[in-house]
Formats: C-alpha cells, structure tokens, sequence
C-alpha cells in the first residue's frame, strides 16, 4: 500500500469518525426534543443522565438551524465512504443515524418556524445566522447597590442612548438559586438599543447550609430602592418599570412585581415606600411552582434541600412563600410567560398551569410554548427562541409599560 493511499484511508477514517460523533450528539439532543418530557421522567432524578442529556439539549439549542448543515454534512461523508467501497459497517451506521437525525431536524425546525411564526407574525427561518455565541456587548456601569450580610451585591446598567428618561427593565439571573450570575445576555444591550435602560442585579445566592427563600426576592427589591434614589442620576422613568428574568430569575421577577403590586414585600434595604411599581413581568421558563419543581428532577431536588432548606412535606410554609400562584392578586400586573415546550428541568406543565391561574384569576397573561425548545434555550445564542423572545418582548413592553 503506496504511503498517499495510506493517508488517504486515514483521512477518511477521521471523516467518517467525526460525522459519527456528529450524527451521535445530533440524534440524542432530535429524540429530548421529540420524545414527551414524562418519557424521561424515570431517568431525570439520576444527576448522571439529567446532566448530559440538559447539555446536549442546550447545545442542541444553541447550534439551531446549523443542526441541519452538520446532519446534511453527516449524511454526506456516509454516503461518500460508502460508495468508496473497504468495510462497510460503519459507513451503513454513520448513514442511518445521520439520515435519522436530519429528518428530525428538518422536522422539528420546520415546526418551530411556523410556530414562532403564529405567535410572533415574523419569520425567522433560520437561525442563529452563526453558529457562535451572540450575548451582546457587556454593560455601561457595574455599581454596588447594597452590602448585606457582608457580602457586596451588585448591578449591571445598560443605558439607552436618549434624551428622555427611560423606561426600567428589572433583569434577574437564573441559575437555581444556587449559581448563576448577572452577565451579558442576548437582551439587555438588545433592549437598551430599543430605548429601555436595564438593571440587571445580584442577590444573596444559596448554599447547603444558607436557605435564601426569604432573602432573595428581597434583595432584588433592594436594588430596585436604590434604583429609586438614583433614577434621576440615570434618568429613569420609574412610572415605567417592568422586570424580567428567566428560570429561578423568572420566579423572582414574577414574586418580587406580585409582592410589590400587592404591597407584601419588604425590601432587604431601603424601604417599601421606595419601591417602583411594576407595570408589566416578562418570565422565560419561570420556577413558578417550585412544589411540584423539586420532585421532578435531581437538580430540583437539590435546589429544594439548599434553597428552601428541604422538601415541601417538611417546610410546606416555605413553599407557599415562593410558589408564584400564592402570590396572584388582583394587582399582579401583565404577565407574559415564555416556556421551551421540552424543558426537562422545569417542566412546560408547570408554567401553563401558573398561566391558567392567571387567567381564571382576571389577570393579563399570555403564554407561549415555543415547541421542542429546551431549558434556558436562549441562554447564548440568537436562535430562534431568542427570537421569538425578542419580538414578544418588544410589544409587551410597548403596551404595557409605556402604554399602561
């Protein structure tokens, strides 16, 4: 065998390896997004197939519609090593799972364009235009907005190029109550080029022995007392103030508006006659009922021992404290929900039943299940649930806040 002939079947053993791998991870992240939530339900409470199977779901996300170009890709090297001829195995292997996976794909991607379309009246037929992280430019001032417990809690500002004061979006990180940080996402900057200054905040972070359910809603309304002092130095329109978060943040900004609205909360500084009322929520797969949340996955379970400090059996007042549903009033203010229809972290049946309380109770809601689409689907990419995202922010804000 000539050297070149050598290299050549090395070339294409390496080919065909990597569209293997690709076909793998393409096939696993089509059957999270194809397959009922409730088909998982025996494995999620095992952290080592949560874990992978969230990352390769995220991920999945995060690439979109270049699931399709990789498959496609995949398909081809198959096929090409195939009519090559030499052992064929593999070959017929790396061609039905690829061939597999790209009809899932086209599937489901064709499914969320329509859909998003329905919801949103655009097109976003592919996306992200790139397949790399999109999150947007970082803030224009981090200041220290409290020192509690002596640990120092700070914000991020975004700030709108105008003349006039700006209306206030209130952004709250998620991460389980446990992690997560504020950061660049792919909405504050966004935002702020569209006119809205953002404050996007800390607050105290639980710990297996620090329980922060009372604190952290506590904290953000903290911040939102040093917005007040400080709105004219920033110029902020505290008649228009809206808050936003996703996952654990999407609980604090639907709790922290509720409280507020409701005349319940008690900030962790400052005081409640300093807090601005909040005209409008906007929450992304929002922990709304953390009850049912924590007996749904292992990582719920954990958040339940370290947020909350154990099970509801065991603390059932707690839990009443931060599920959202116990915090409706007739002042909850519009609320737009916003939930990937196969998150298997907090689960979509959670986040519809939240809404269907809303509803019965005369509160403004909409709610929109964008199908397929994973826990935190829009966490660093302009896919098309950032999208989606995106285009009903916009409005709600709109006509809510600016409007209401």
């Amino acid at each position: 065998m000539s050297r070149g002939t050598r290299v050549g079947r090395i070339a294409r053993g390496a080919l065909l390896a990597a569209a293997a791998i690709v076909a793998i991870f393409v096939l696993i992240g089509q059957l999270s997004a194809v397959l009922p939530v409730g088909w998982w339900s025996p494995v999620l409470s095992v952290p080592a197939v949560q874990t992978p199977l969230l990352i390769s779901a995220i991920m999945r996300d995060m690439v979109g519609s270049w699931n399709v170009v990789l498959t496609a890709l995949a398909v081809g090297v198959g096929v090409f090593a195939l009519r090559r001829g030499g052992r064929r195995r593999l070959p017929v292997a790396v061609s039905a799972m690829s061939g597999t996976a790209l009809l899932l794909v086209l599937i489901t991607t064709t499914v969320q364009v329509f859909s998003v379309h329905d919801a949103t009246g655009q097109w976003f037929a592919f996306s992200p235009a790139t397949p790399g992280s999109s999150v947007g430019r970082g803030p224009d001032k981090t200041v220290t907005y409290a020192t509690l417990g002596g640990e120092q809690l700070r914000a991020d500002l975004y700030l709108p190029k105008t003349s006039s004061a700006a209306p206030l979006v209130v952004s709250i990180h998620g991460g389980g109550f446990i992690g997560g940080n504020r950061g660049p996402t792919p909405y504050l900057s966004w935002l702020a080029d569209n006119g809205y200054a953002v404050l996007d905040v800390d607050y105290r972070l639980a710990t297996a022995t620090s329980h922060t359910w009372n604190t952290a809603d506590a904290d953000v309304a903290c911040a939102m007392t040093w917005a007040t002092v400080h709105a004219s130095e920033y110029r902020w329109d505290l008649d228009k103030v809206a808050t936003f978060g996703g996952s654990a943040g999407g609980n604090l900004a639907v709790n922290v508006a509720y409280k507020i609205e409701a005349g319940t909360l008690t900030p962790s500084c400052g005081t409640a006659a300093q807090l601005p009322r909040v005209k409008a929520v906007i929450a992304s797969y929002p922990v709304v009922d953390m009850t049912a949340s924590v007996g749904d996955n292992a990582f719920g379970e954990q958040v339940g021992d370290w947020y909350v400090g154990g099970t509801p059996a065991r603390y059932p007042q707690r839990y009443e404290a931060i599920d959202s549903a116990n915090q409706i009033t007739p002042a909850a203010p519009p609320t737009l929900l916003l939930q990937g229809g196969r998150d298997h972290l907090v689960f979509a049946d959670h986040t519809k039943a939240f809404a269907d309380r809303l509803t019965a109770a005369g509160i403004t809601c909409r709610y929109v299940e964008l199908p397929f689409l994973e826990h935190a689907y829009d966490s660093s990419s302009v896919n098309i649930g950032t999208k989606a995202t995106r285009a009903l922010m916009l409005p709600w804000l709109q006509k809510y806040v600016e409007g209401g």
